[in-house]
């Protein structure tokens, strides 16, 4: 039976060959620098505190600290920055123009309503024409639109016009 066992083991399976490694080992090099441990920075609020800050800062440790702008305090800010900034502050005071965004002028609300009424549309039906709402064509007959080249260029072409200038 043995001897059957022993035949059968060899015409199966390949004889076991030791096979030694081809990649670099592990005991290659040896590292001799010292490793140190130290313990992990306080996190949240410990990490804020004075007392903390103070023992890192004995331990030799990198600290990096910034007063914030009345922090503890109750002052709003545009004190502070008024403070700082005399100049930049007399200077907001000291204007008094108004700036407004430009809108349509009148020859083109007149000229938009006119091509409008001689294709016989409403201000609804020219707005799906152009695929915008109603309201945008409203603004713009009103006067009040800020001018908008892509909307203007499909009014020109749904209308089959050369509106004038919007500005």
């Amino acid at each position: 039976l043995k001897v059957k066992l022993a035949n059968h083991r060899r015409e199966c399976c390949p004889p076991f060959e030791a096979v030694m490694p081809s990649g670099p080992t592990l005991l290659a090099a040896q590292q001799w620098e010292p490793l140190v441990w130290q313990k992990a920075a306080p996190k949240g609020k410990a990490s804020k505190s004075r007392s903390e800050v103070n023992a890192a800062l004995r331990q030799g440790v990198a600290v990096e600290t910034s007063k914030r702008m009345a922090g503890g305090c109750n002052k709003t800010g545009s004190v502070s920055v008024a403070a700082a900034e005399p100049a930049a502050a007399r200077k907001l005071d000291e204007q008094t123009e108004a700036f407004r965004h430009e809108t349509v002028s009148h020859d083109f609300k007149m000229a938009l309503q006119q091509a409008r009424l001689a294709k016989k549309l409403s201000q609804g039906q020219l707005a799906t024409q152009v695929n915008e709402k109603s309201s945008v064509i409203h603004e713009y007959e009103a006067g009040k639109a800020i001018p908008n080249g892509a909307i203007i260029n499909k009014l020109n072409r749904a209308l089959g016009v050369r509106l004038p200038r919007a500005k």
